[in-house]
């Protein structure tokens, strides 16, 4: 009688960065697989929450309550883990994964989420000390260890979220702060002008100086920065944040096959162009739920639920993603600021509906009677509510009496706003 031997053959899966995406995507593999091999390739040595840097840098966060997972739990649940790896290229020909340290990784699958860099825009005197990013755990240990001698003066270039959260924490730490924004108003991809007016008095009520429709031409100082020259006008100061926004990291599969625009274009089950390579996250241009077409929201929520989706149809599941929102919150002092969807920019002709009251401001953009986009500043009531119409597309003109009268929206408020327009 013939005895027949069966070799059981792991598959393996490598992912390539700790950020949302790629930790949502280990933590989906062990709650849903134990069969395969599962190797964890990143730069970082601790798996912290980019969104916490702000509060860390404001020391509203202790440096212990940083990091999501302990490296224990990873451990346990046997994920092999290389730790302060950087990754140089990606061969989808011979399925590996090429390391800086010569070596290479196979793999059977591959989920890339490798996130964004900081852009660092073409300025006379960026290399100077003293300019930073706020972009990684690093970044917010290099203002620190400035902050201990004592930052009088600092300037954010850029005034989107990165750099407005960039200047409470520092206006936190009690520097003087000035924000410079190329665009004429802060926030330009979240919010409209009208809308943007009332965080520049949040910021300013904080004596945080706002420049916009100017760009810094240069810096100033000799090793070490001690100001900027914006046009005529010279600011002085002794650190610079620049905050002008991120590039999706695709250095490493350059010269491949993997398919990009913006992002690494991905289907709706996170497969690039290449069926055993997927991506999530920052990196990835996903299905825009509202749109319905590709584009990168680069927000944390959408991140996990990539990466989630991502690694279930890496363990075979066929799990088709819904698509993300765009969707920002972000805390003014104390004074929450949120946005759904496009601003009226990017939309174009649409009916404005404006409510003002106390110190509450919110903008609805309707189109054929759906949620196009979203704007409020001092309550955040009824934008579940918001979001849920958004996504869905749903038609709300039958609704709109109903959001008029209640508490959120007084009828007298509603009835004045429409006398002014």
């Amino acid at each position: 009688m013939l005895s027949v031997v069966i070799e059981w053959i792991l598959v393996r899966l490598v992912i390539i960065g700790s950020g949302a995406a790629g930790l949502s995507a280990v933590q989906t593999i062990i709650e849903h697989e134990n069969s395969v091999d599962v190797v964890l390739i990143t730069k970082d040595t601790r798996f912290y929450a980019l969104f916490s840097l702000p509060s860390f840098v404001a020391g509203e966060i202790d440096d212990k309550y940083l990091d999501r997972f302990d490296l224990q739990y990873f451990e346990d649940a046997g994920i092999k883990m290389k730790l302060d790896t950087s990754v140089t290229a990606v061969n989808p020909k011979s399925n590996s994964v090429h390391l800086e340290s010569g070596k290479e990784v196979p793999y059977d699958k591959l989920l890339i989420a490798t996130g964004a860099s900081a852009i660092k825009p073409p300025i006379e005197g960026l290399d100077k000390e003293g300019v930073v990013t706020l972009v990684n755990l690093g970044d917010s240990q290099a203002i620190l260890t400035r902050a201990k001698r004592k930052i009088k003066h600092a300037v954010v270039i850029g005034g989107g979220f990165v750099g407005i959260e960039s200047a409470t924490a520092l206006h936190r730490l009690g520097a003087q702060v000035a924000i410079i924004e190329q665009e004429n108003h802060l926030l330009p991809r979240m919010l409209d002008e009208d809308t943007a007016e009332i965080v520049n008095q949040l910021l300013q009520e904080q004596d945080i100086e706002i420049h916009t429709s100017a760009s810094v031409n240069k810096l100033l100082g000799e090793k070490h920065v001690e100001g900027v020259q914006v046009g005529r006008k010279q600011i002085k100061c002794d650190l610079v944040v620049v905050a002008v926004g991120v590039r999706p990291n695709l250095d490493i599969i350059k010269g491949t096959q993997i398919k990009t625009n913006e992002g690494i274009l991905v289907n709706e089950y996170m497969q690039t162009s290449v069926a055993n390579v997927y991506a999530a996250g920052d990196v990835a241009e996903a299905l825009d739920r509202a749109t319905n077409e590709l584009k990168i929201n680069a927000i944390w929520p959408n991140a996990i639920s990539q990466g989630r989706i991502a690694a279930q149809n890496m363990l075979g599941q066929q799990i088709s993603y819904q698509g993300s929102d765009a969707i920002n919150l972000i805390n003014i002092f104390e004074t929450p600021v949120l946005s759904i969807g496009q601003t009226l920019k990017e939309i174009g002709e649409c009916e404005v509906i404006r409510i003002h009251r106390n110190k509450v401001y919110r903008k609805l953009l309707l189109c054929d009677g759906k949620v196009m986009g979203y704007q409020t500043i001092g309550d955040l009531r009824n934008a579940g509510f918001i979001l849920h119409a958004h996504r869905m597309g749903t038609d709300v003109t039958d609704v709109l009496n109903s959001l008029k009268k209640d508490n959120l929206i007084g009828q007298h408020y509603w009835r004045s706003e429409e006398k002014r327009t």
